[in-house]
């Protein structure tokens, strides 16, 4: 977890972001947006009521103000190691969200805090030799009965492939396999209820979006998610 390279792409990051997904027809409000709707969706069909979300590896904050859309009356927290990427946020969302600095090791929060924690393409940023420790402190501060949502970019899908290989703050990632994201959540302890492929068609075949949801066993995706549960 380089935290000079977020640093580095802070203020850049919306641009940049926006530049590399322009093969889809698509701003970055609407990839932070889906993944939200989501995440609103799955918590209601798990009944998971939230006090307090997490917001992992939140960034410049780009989820903030739909974690607030469709989390009403829910505390929202947004960590991150980045602290140029923080400051953004706050001058962006302060308002909205209360943002933390993390050292990259603990967070710095109490034990059984949170209802729900979300990392939205985060972990494919972080060294693998991390994954363990950090999905272990995460559910540290996850509730019982609380969910965790990965959600990541899909290796065998091309599209997703060729954004990320030339965009420059994806210069070190590495994709991760939903097989991969299963078996290190199997190893926390938390235990996965749900999974979904997602992001099949780009915006002039929007008009096919419904009929994802037939789909979401499909792996050709552009992303997935994973969700696990804290017993």
């Amino acid at each position: 977890m380089d935290v000079k390279e977020f640093d580095k792409f802070a203020e850049e990051y919306l641009k940049l972001h926006s530049q590399n997904i322009r093969v889809t027809g698509e701003e970055p409000e609407y990839f932070a947006e889906y993944k939200i709707r989501d995440l609103k969706r799955v918590s209601s069909e798990l009944k998971v009521l939230p006090d307090n979300i997490l917001d992992f590896g939140t960034g410049v904050g780009n989820s903030i103000p739909f974690l607030v859309k469709y989390f009403k009356e829910t505390k929202i927290h947004g960590v991150d190691v980045s602290e140029k990427s923080l400051a953004l946020a706050q001058n962006r969302f302060g308002s909205l969200a209360e943002f933390s600095l993390f050292d990259g090791e603990f967070l710095p929060y109490t034990n059984e805090l949170f209802d729900i924690a979300l990392a939205a393409c985060v972990f494919h940023h972080i060294p693998f030799k991390k994954h363990l420790h950090l999905i272990q402190e995460i559910s540290r501060t996850l509730r019982y009965g609380g969910i965790f949502m990965i959600y990541e970019h899909n290796p065998y899908n091309p599209l997703t492939r060729y954004a990320v290989n030339t965009c420059p703050f994806d210069e070190n990632a590495v994709l991760l396999r939903k097989t991969e994201v299963n078996k290190i959540l199997k190893k926390t302890g938390l235990q996965v209820v749900m999974q979904e492929y997602r992001v099949f068609f780009p915006a002039f075949l929007k008009i096919l979006r419904p009929s994802e949801q037939c789909l979401k066993w499909f792996p050709l995706g552009g992303q997935y998610f994973v969700i696990a549960k804290k017993y």
